[in-house]
């Protein structure tokens, strides 16, 4: 079983893990660039608009979004529409997708498992580079097992497209910042080739996810990067200021 794949639906392609269609009551996406463009301004109507037919696409009836700002804030999002202004969203409110966009920052999506495997909460993170070294994956994480009063090893976690470690090129500031914020081990995230410093950012949000407590078997990557798949994502490293965006959403069916 792969652990992620693009599937075709009525509305347009869409990406899922296979892993996370396996718990009653989850429902989950990753919209292409042939879904909903969520380039728009986050408190216009297109972009509402936007959210909505995402929340539908997943099987939801609405969803939360955030003004995504490179750090690492979460807010708990009980209603539909703008939550306000950080890089993750937690909600154990059912029918509610909690929404990402992204252009090639990592999107991290994870859900809190009861003992019978149903979804009691879920949460999505946008991890840019600044947001990864502010420690907004584990941040989410953190607020999710709270929310749900669950154990970490009940928790699955999706890493969705984003730029990889054959494209995510940074200056030496970048690397500096990293290991300030995230600690000496963040030195094995980064490797110089070619002459250019590369970040790993698949893997310095794995990490959270498993510093966080989550168990290796409940974490899935896609492993796609958005900067060589120009078929599917959108890509500001690829395409600039005419890079649309795409969303990661999550939530607990009713």
């Amino acid at each position: 079983m792969p652990e992620f794949e693009i599937v075709d639906t009525p509305k347009y392609p869409l990406g899922r893990f296979p892993r996370l269609l396996e718990p009653e009551g989850l429902a989950h996406g990753v919209s292409t660039r042939l879904g909903p463009d969520f380039a728009t301004l986050v408190d216009g109507p297109a972009h509402a608009m936007a959210a909505r037919k995402m929340a539908k696409s997943v099987g939801l009836k609405q969803a939360a979004w955030m003004r995504q700002v490179h750090g690492g804030a979460v807010i708990h999002a009980k209603l539909p529409g703008l939550a306000g202004a950080a890089d993750a969203l937690v909600t154990a409110t059912p029918g509610l997708a909690v929404l990402g966009r992204s252009a090639d920052c990592p999107l991290v999506m994870a859900a809190a498992l009861d003992d019978g495997g149903a979804p009691l909460a879920v949460g999505v993170a946008h991890a840019s580079w600044k947001g990864t070294v502010a420690g907004v994956t584990t941040n989410m994480l953190k607020a999710l097992l709270e929310l749900s009063g669950l154990p970490a090893a009940s928790t699955v976690a999706a890493l969705a497209p984003a730029a990889g470690p054959c494209c995510y090129e940074v200056g030496p500031e970048v690397r500096e910042a990293a290991l300030l914020g995230i600690g000496g081990h963040a030195e094995r995230f980064f490797v110089e080739r070619e002459g250019r410093l590369i970040f790993d950012l698949w893997t310095a949000n794995v990490d959270q996810v498993k510093r966080s407590g989550v168990k290796e078997g409940n974490i899935f990557r896609a492993d796609l990067c958005t900067i060589c798949d120009e078929k599917h994502f959108h890509s500001w490293r690829r395409d600039g200021a005419a890079a649309g965006r795409f969303a990661a959403a999550i939530g607990v069916r009713k």
